[in-house]
């Protein structure tokens, strides 16, 4: 059975890396409307587009979560991200060499732009004005930037993150034209693009070696970077980089290469530059494969919490291969937090494509589960890599060489690699997107965080929407249309898949039972005022391993809503792997286990009691939500799966 599902990926990949690219169609280069979005595909070909940053305004769990990206940001400025600019500036030598270290920078500058647009916060937008300066005075005459010049050559085959890096400055660059009307630094990156399609055209050999190694990125970057300026060579140098590397066997998804598949990161982020590349031309070829990639990942290759790549940062080369820990390695372990950012940055673009609860229902997953689990609570620090299973001696292990293993690295201190932090910063900063989309039709509510949004669609209807909810630790939502003048549209609402019982009453709809996994579409003239109340019920569920997952034979996860628990070692008296669930039926779950609200524990969580055994004695087992976990302590020891005895 192995060798046949490997068979039938390996096939659908070699198709999708063989596609042509010629009879390219251009879609517009703008949004209409010329407003922020991170999300910037246009709408000629996407089925849906996210509401912009500056129309919505998020509280609730979410929107305090994303508040605290603004101190992380300046605290951020203390670590070494912005050391290599400032040196090279000043024509001092830079720093010790650090892995892609000027992506990290951009990265920084990126989710900075983001926040300023949203919070307009003077001291944050003089640091932006200081480091763009920075970029502008280590360009030099034929555009190529890099701080770290002194310390390698130019296209080091060693390194393999030239385009890469370039890429992240297009992203930032574009972000901070759309924050600040400024374009400088647009200038300047495009200056840099177009040194490197000169250097293409000259034959470059780096293009036709190195680079096809190279971890993807700049396929969207030069994509963003044409749709802020409109010249049409960045998207045509997109498409033909992209090109260059799907014609060869291994840099792309192959997953036969020795030591296991392929970066988790870079697939996600390849397929996240394809997606967008269909959205911005209408190019089935694109498109052809991306569902099934999506689903292979998601149903074969996605760890409960929402976690992506096996083995250290690569994805097994065999489906439903899941370790729980990595033993043979002491700091490369599983689950980095920059490939979740990229399954998720993936699948908002494949939402966009063809919009179904199921992208969502991942991206939920991902993001309540391992992405803010990976962030400390107050923001201020990350895990690189989030291991299923936490036990025993810890002495010799590290999270990417910071210790220990079973802590996050908190700020101003960063991992060996500083790509997790910094792209925490960017994906919280363009979060507020994430909550809804629109059509013509109407609007989508994806993620649900008490919140207000603002969209005008295209033909002048306004939706004013109000949402306020305890989510996700209660699954009441209140939605209320707010605007002035009556309006008739569709309001979808998303109801998760993990829900079995849901039901909504609206004006002129006593309550209805509601079927999980999709949207809930409610067609109407909506009037000020008008509500709708939403309740997704939230019992405590046990779930049961897919037979393929060999590790997790036997075992159960306890979940409730969209949280996944863990047991942890703060909660009991015993080593967390020696406790046993005590025999029960998925059914017989809500007899036997309670949930109770904490709201002066971490923040406000539901701790769970499970019955189990220790040593064959009866105890109780205090869960809590696996993304707190290490919040309580630098020593702490976890469990998420969890023997359960059987009858």
């Amino acid at each position: 059975m192995r060798n046949e599902t490997y068979s039938y990926i390996v096939s659908a990949i070699a198709l999708l890396v063989g596609v042509g690219f010629c009879n390219l169609t251009y879609g517009q280069q703008l949004n209409e409307d010329n407003s922020f979005r991170a999300g910037d595909w246009p709408a000629t070909i996407a089925k849906v587009q996210p509401v912009p940053l500056n129309k919505t305004q998020v509280s609730g769990y979410l929107g305090k979560r994303i508040d605290r990206n603004l101190e992380s940001l300046m605290l951020g400025l203390e670590t070494p991200i912005p050391k290599g600019f400032e040196t090279a500036a000043a024509g001092e030598e830079p720093p010790k060499y650090r892995l892609a270290a000027d992506s990290d920078f951009y990265k920084w500058l990126e989710g900075a732009c983001y926040v300023f647009f949203r919070t307009g916060n003077v001291e944050l937008k003089k640091e932006i004005d200081r480091l763009v300066d920075l970029v502008i005075a280590c360009q030099d005459d034929d555009g190529y930037i890099n701080a770290q010049k002194n310390q390698k050559k130019r296209w080091d085959p060693k390194v393999m993150h030239d385009l890469y890096i370039a890429g992240h400055l297009y992203e930032a660059a574009a972000a901070h034209y759309r924050a600040t009307g400024e374009k400088r630094l647009l200038d300047a990156a495009s200056r840099w693009a177009d040194y490197q399609i000169q250097e293409y055209k000259n034959g470059n050999t780096y293009f036709k070696t190195t680079a096809l190694k190279e971890h993807s990125e700049y396929e969207l970057g030069l994509l963003r970077l044409y749709r802020a300026t409109g010249n049409k060579r960045y998207l045509d140098f997109s498409f033909t980089l992209t090109k260059e590397l799907c014609k060869v066997d291994g840099p792309t998804m192959n997953q036969v290469k020795a030591g296991g598949g392929r970066h988790a990161v870079r697939v996600g982020y390849l397929l996240t530059g394809m997606a967008d590349l269909y959205l911005e031309t209408g190019r089935e070829d694109m498109l052809e494969h991306l569902p099934g990639l999506w689903d292979y990942i998601n149903d074969t290759s996605m760890y409960v919490t929402g976690a992506v790549g096996s083995h250290g940062e690569h994805y097994s080369k065999w489906p439903y291969d899941l370790p729980h820990e990595r033993k043979d390695h002491n700091d490369r372990h599983l689950g980095e937090t920059c490939a979740a950012v990229a399954n998720i940055m993936f699948s908002w673009r494949m939402h966009a494509i063809n919009p179904q609860s199921t992208y969502f229902d991942t991206i939920e997953k991902t993001l309540y589960n391992h992405y803010l689990g990976s962030v400390a609570l107050n923001g201020k620090g990350a895990f690189y890599y989030n291991p299923m299973r936490m036990v025993g001696d810890l002495s010799k292990k590290s999270d990417h060489n910071s210790k220990p293993i079973n802590a996050r690295c908190m700020l101003p201190k960063l991992n060996r690699t500083t790509c997790c932090m910094s792209n925490c910063w960017r994906f919280l900063g363009a979060l507020p997107e994430y909550l809804y989309s629109y059509d013509d039709d109407g609007l989508f509510v994806n993620l649900y965080s008490s919140s207000t949004t603002s969209q005008t669609l295209r033909d002048g209807r306004k939706i004013e929407l109000t949402v306020e909810t305890e989510y996700p630790f209660d699954g009441k939502v209140t939605l209320r249309f707010d605007g002035e003048k009556a309006a008739p549209f569709n309001l979808r609402l998303r109801i998760p898949g993990w829900c079995t019982n849901a039901n909504a009453s609206w004006p002129g709809q006593e309550k209805k039972t509601i079927e999980s996994g999709q949207y809930l579409a409610i067609e109407r003239t909506w009037k000020k005022g008008d509500t709708v109340e939403l309740q997704l019920d939230m019992p405590v569920r046990m779930i049961e391993p897919h037979p393929k997952v060999t590790a997790n034979a036997g075992q159960v996860v306890f979940a409730r809503g969209p949280l996944v628990y863990c047991l942890e070692s703060e909660d009991v008296s015993f080593p967390v792997e020696k406790a046993v669930i005590a025999a029960m039926t998925p059914e017989e779950v809500t007899d036997h286990v309670t949930a109770e609200w904490h709201p002066d524990l971490l923040e406000g969580i539901h701790k769970l009691t499970v019955p189990g055994l220790v040593d064959d004695k009866e105890v109780d087992l205090v869960l809590v939500p696996w993304f707190v976990r290490a919040s309580r302590s630098n020593e702490g020891r976890w469990v998420i799966h969890l023997p359960l005895k059987s009858r």
